[in-house]
């Protein structure tokens, strides 16, 4: 089932416009990745997911019901990108409050699994207004999972922790997956590529790729066959065999690339040279764009903006 649809979805605020006939689609139970520079139009799309804001023209559902602006629905749940809490409370004093709101039944066994999935367990009687970033982003999204919605938004749920917070709140997403349908947001390529069972790229609020990342590799590779050596001797006698395909070094790694029109002669002619001199290579793989990569030549071609101011400013 699809969990989410936008259907030539169009927003603008005053002249500028923010989103420009978006169309995607997102399954039920699957983790996404939203990939924009800042000002891409992101938060703005979430808003009018959750029927905060009313679209210009368009479409938007939410499993088949279609999103209303000013009637929320309580199978989504959204963490903005700096969460507010009441900071006197403590954690299970918050997720209580929460529980309340969602006249839950089990509220104690609900808080204490919650907490424990989010490592914040040990924490639960400290105020909220003493944590540090990452704890107040594991504790927004222990708040936004209690009520098990269908359907979770989380806006730039890393953008401003270390490596550790960051591998923190990615592991408790990889945790829910498979639980609930799971779009987040971000302009950090590595965070995409950790956990989406599928991507989506948009740049000045239009869509520019849509799929996993290995259909996106797969779409985007070359005519071309990289092998990394062992030692410099052998790299060097190996570019002096197959000087004609114009090998290409890769940075200090003991790498070469090759380029051809054939790449099926090229391996077949690489492999017999590596038998017949028994020559080791530690990898031998057909060349294909990091998502890094792919990302770059896509926003380059649609063109990148004169100036970006902030994110708040551009939504």
């Amino acid at each position: 089932m699809t969990a989410i649809k936008f259907e030539h979805v169009n927003k603008s605020f005053g002249r500028q416009k923010v989103i420009d006939d978006l169309s995607f689609e997102i399954e039920e139970n699957t983790v996404c990745g939203f990939l924009g520079l800042n000002g891409a139009g992101k938060t703005t799309s979430f808003r009018l997911l959750n029927g905060l804001i009313p679209a210009d023209s368009g479409n938007i559902e939410i499993l088949g019901e279609k999103v209303t602006s000013g009637q929320p629905n309580a199978q989504i749940k959204f963490l903005q990108d700096v969460p507010e809490f009441y900071a006197y409370m403590t954690a299970r004093e918050y997720l209580k409050f929460i529980c309340d709101l969602n006249a839950l039944s089990d509220a104690d066994k609900k808080i204490s699994e919650k907490l424990a999935l989010v490592g914040l367990t040990e924490a639960r009687n400290k105020r909220i207004g003493s944590f540090s970033r990452g704890m107040k982003q594991r504790i927004g999204i222990a708040a936004n999972i209690i009520a098990e919605p269908k359907v979770l938004l989380l806006d730039e749920p890393v953008s401003a922790l270390d490596p550790v917070g960051r591998k923190v709140v990615f592991d408790l997403i990889e945790s829910l997956k498979g639980k609930m349908t799971i779009f987040f947001s971000t302009h950090i390529i590595d965070d995409v590529e950790r956990v989406s069972d599928k991507i989506i790229m948009i740049h000045h609020g239009k869509k520019i790729l849509d799929g996993s990342v290995q259909e996106m590799k797969e779409h985007f590779k070359s005519d071309a066959l990289e092998l990394e050596f062992l030692n410099v001797d052998d790299l060097q006698r190996f570019v002096g065999e197959f000087s004609t395909y114009r090998p290409m070094r890769e940075g200090d790694k003991l790498m070469v690339k090759l380029s051809s029109s054939d790449l099926n002669t090229l391996q077949e002619a690489v492999f017999s040279f590596l038998s017949q001199t028994q020559m080791m290579v530690s990898s031998v793989r057909i060349a294909s764009p990091s998502l890094e990569e792919i990302f770059v030549t896509e926003v380059e071609t649609e063109g990148l903006p004169e100036r970006y101011s902030s994110e708040e400013a551009r939504k």
